[in-house]
């Protein structure tokens, strides 16, 4: 079920970049990854040694604007499909290493990135729990992963789950609270080095005002999300890794 689940939202991501392929300015994800420099400072020293993951990159994701790494990795189970896009593939910087794969099972070493970017990825996935732990497991001990995503309060997450009984919103399988984002953490051994949040009063009022039925639609049921951001670093062994396996010996 969980599968069939994932493979529609699958589909629906798909869908989505295609339809918006041809006019989409992709100029957001300089403007993330300048973001993300600020976010970060003090915690990561961006340069040619530094290794980056970025989990559920998309079409180019925001390590392609990261180019003071040498190391630069990206995985999402639709890279097949964005390779395919020739304007995606002209917008990508060729020294990043794409891969096809999920953010469930990392085909890397443990103790090997300094920096995983997800950005608002986790509630496209299967398993959120298993992804966390991957990030946890690849993840350098003094690491830095760079977090964002959708968190709700509870109403909003009752609104959601009748939302997702009839499939009205299938590219987000999953939704979360901040209280279900810090216990992961926390149970994981990632301390929160930086918190920063929207909140739901902003994100209302733009989606009250959007073209979009499905927005205004969130907005009248107050199913509004908060936009979150968590910087965190790997401080400690998990209290427990579901799925532990024996990683690959050797990444470039």
């Amino acid at each position: 079920m969980i599968n069939r689940r994932w493979n529609k939202a699958q589909v629906s991501e798909r869908d989505w970049w295609r339809s918006r392929a041809a006019d989409m300015d992709m100029g957001f994800y300089a403007a993330f990854a300048r973001a993300l420099r600020g976010d970060v400072e003090g915690l990561v020293t961006l340069g040619p040694d530094t290794r980056i993951l970025e989990i559920g990159s998309g079409p180019a994701g925001i390590l392609t604007h990261l180019g003071e790494s040498g190391h630069r990795h990206a995985v999402d189970p639709l890279e097949d499909f964005y390779a395919s896009v020739q304007r995606f593939r002209d917008f990508r910087d060729p020294a990043v290493r794409y891969h096809a794969g999920s953010g469930e099972r990392l085909d890397f070493p443990a103790d090997h990135f300094d920096l995983v970017i997800m950005d608002n990825v986790l509630d496209h996935c299967a398993d959120p729990g298993q992804v966390l732990a991957e990030m946890q497991r690849v993840l350098k001990p003094g690491g830095t992963a760079y977090f964002r995503q959708n968190t709700y309060h509870l109403w909003g997450r009752l609104v959601r789950g009748l939302m997702e009984c009839f499939q009205l919103d299938r590219g987000h399988p999953h939704t979360f609270s901040k209280g279900y984002l810090q216990r992961r953490f926390r149970g994981l051994g990632l301390r929160v080095r930086r918190f920063e949040r929207e909140g739901y009063r902003a994100t209302w009022i733009r989606e009250i005002r959007s073209s979009r039925a499905l927005d205004r639609v969130k907005a009248l049921l107050f199913a509004t999300r908060d936009r979150t951001l968590y910087i965190l670093q790997k401080t400690s062994a998990p209290e427990s890794l579901p799925g532990e396996r024996t990683p690959p010996e050797q990444v470039e």
